[in-house]
């Protein structure tokens, strides 16, 4: 495959311009050619006829106007003689001369059938022809070979012979000097043709040029140049659908690059959703590994016997009863989760009180915190109505609560807190206690993942469900959570739109 820069390489004898102009070269020194040419064949030819034409012109204007008196016609024919260098000889029908322009006064000259000698001259001339058109042409040498001349010998209406001559001694000359100074002009038009053809190239095949260099920025996928010439022909028609091209091509592009980085991110979301399910099978494997085993571990001691005191057979079935809670704990998070993420479980609004919520919880906790000798702070919950499923949030912030107190160092503070801005009402359960490592902040909203006890807080007691079921449910509120940490502890926070206030509660 070529590469498009290679498209410049071509531009020398193959270049459009070139041809443009060789094709004007050529035409023109054909042009020059053909017409030294037609000079060389038939220019003295078309002199003679040029000069016979002539001669025939003055012969029927003389024929028109004679009437056998000379003496009426001698003004006009020396007019005639004046205007057009001619000789005219007249004579009647007994050789008598008439009127001749040298010896007109030299009537004893003979004019003979056939031939006629005046002033050491001799004309040959066809009588067949001068007696069936009334004149005819000839070509006479003087005696003396100084002069050349072409004669048209004719019948006038009175029967007298007219003579008209015109010297050729001038078509010689004539000759030589037109065909140099055709050479010279023909050599002068050529530089000029060739000059012409140079600029008109260079004119007519730059807009050409031009639309090369941006057809090649296309191929290389460079849409910055456009074509500028303001041409009303079709060049310019074409300039313009170049442009319109790279416009259309530009977009094009852009828009499948667009594709491509929205594909590649459904191709990613794609593989995290199989890399979590791939990881949620290997999780709810691994925690429901641990309970079935002790429960089947359990169960066959029990069979076989194996214990022999009561005490020991209420503790084995301790033991299976607290792994079937777990399990059965475990199993309710999950399937509460996947109906919150489904759209299942839509959640029904009502109008209530957000310290009320927060006391509440604090209520079903209190064993909990009390075991651990913690303190609770409420004194910075405001005054704010929320408008939510109650249930739901409750559950929210419990599991905030329990991860707080199983993360929170005996004899240690938890505050619950609200607070509000222009769209938002916040509830917030922080913590004394480790702080969260910035890369795990994100992480933990995700099923089955847990962090290093000592160090972080785990939720849902130890299954790594209880954050994702916080998410799930405010994404159900059109809310959102988070975690930041703060001195000398962590904060959790949800985030209820104030939109939802205005809403007519569900029933």
């Amino acid at each position: 495959m070529k590469h498009p820069r290679l498209g410049k390489q071509h531009r020398g004898i193959h270049s459009l311009q070139f041809r443009f102009f060789a094709c004007i070269a050529t035409a023109s020194a054909v042009f020059v050619a053909v017409m030294i040419l037609l000079n060389l064949l038939f220019f003295q030819q078309y002199y003679l006829q040029q000069k016979k034409a002539k001669l025939t012109t003055i012969y029927k204007t003389i024929n028109s106007l004679y009437n056998g008196d000379i003496n009426i016609l001698t003004d006009k024919i020396r007019e005639i003689e004046n205007s057009n260098s001619i000789r005219i000889s007249i004579v009647d029908e007994f050789g008598l001369s008439l009127y001749d322009t040298i010896y007109q006064h030299d009537r004893e000259n003979k004019f003979k059938s056939g031939m006629m000698e005046p002033f050491g001259s001799i004309y040959v001339y066809d009588a067949e022809e001068l007696e069936k058109k009334g004149y005819t042409f000839s070509q006479l040498n003087e005696q003396n070979g100084s002069t050349v001349y072409i004669a048209l010998i004719g019948t006038l209406y009175t029967g007298d012979t007219i003579m008209l001559r015109i010297p050729t001694n001038a078509l010689q000359e004539n000759q030589s000097v037109n065909f140099m100074f055709l050479m010279f002009s023909a050599l002068v038009a050529l530089i000029a043709c060739l000059l012409a053809g140079f600029f008109l190239g260079r004119k007519f095949t730059r807009p050409i040029t031009e639309m090369t260099d941006v057809a090649n920025s296309i191929a290389r996928l460079d849409f910055s140049k456009k074509y500028s010439g303001e041409h009303n022909d079709e060049i310019g028609e074409l300039g313009k659908s170049l442009n319109q091209m790279s416009d259309y091509l530009e977009s094009a592009i852009l828009d499948m690059q667009q594709m491509n980085v929205q594909l590649q991110k459904e191709i990613e979301e794609k593989q995290r959703i199989d890399d979590m399910r791939r990881e949620f099978i290997i999780n709810i494997s691994h925690d429901l590994k641990t309970p079935i085993a002790l429960i089947q571990g359990y169960a066959e001691g029990l069979r076989v016997g194996i214990n022999e005191s009561e005490e020991d057979k209420n503790y084995y079935c301790d033991i299976i009863v607290d792994e079937a809670k777990r399990m059965n704990y475990l199993v309710r998070q999950l399937l509460d989760l996947s109906r919150i993420e489904l759209g299942n479980t839509v959640p029904s609004l009502s109008d209530f009180d957000a310290y009320e919520l927060m006391e509440a919880v604090v209520e079903k906790t209190q064993v909990m915190w009390q075991e651990k000798q913690l303190h609770i702070d409420l004194s910075g919950i405001g005054e704010q109505t929320l408008r939510a499923d109650y249930d739901m949030l409750e559950r929210a912030v419990m599991n905030y609560m329990t991860n707080a107190i199983d993360h929170t160092p005996e004899g240690g503070n938890i505050w619950l807190l609200t607070g509000e801005d222009t769209r938002h009402i916040l509830l917030a359960v922080r913590n004394e206690g480790s702080t969260l490592a910035t890369e795990e902040m994100d992480k933990i909203w995700d099923k089955f993942y847990k962090l290093d006890k000592a160090r972080t807080r785990v939720s849902g007691g130890g299954s790594g469900i209880g954050l994702s079921i916080v998410r799930a449910i405010m994404h159900a509120h059109n809310g959102g959570c988070g975690v930041r940490n703060v001195a000398g502890g962590v904060e959790f926070y949800l985030s209820l739109p104030k939109a939802t206030l205005s809403e007519n509660p569900e029933t």
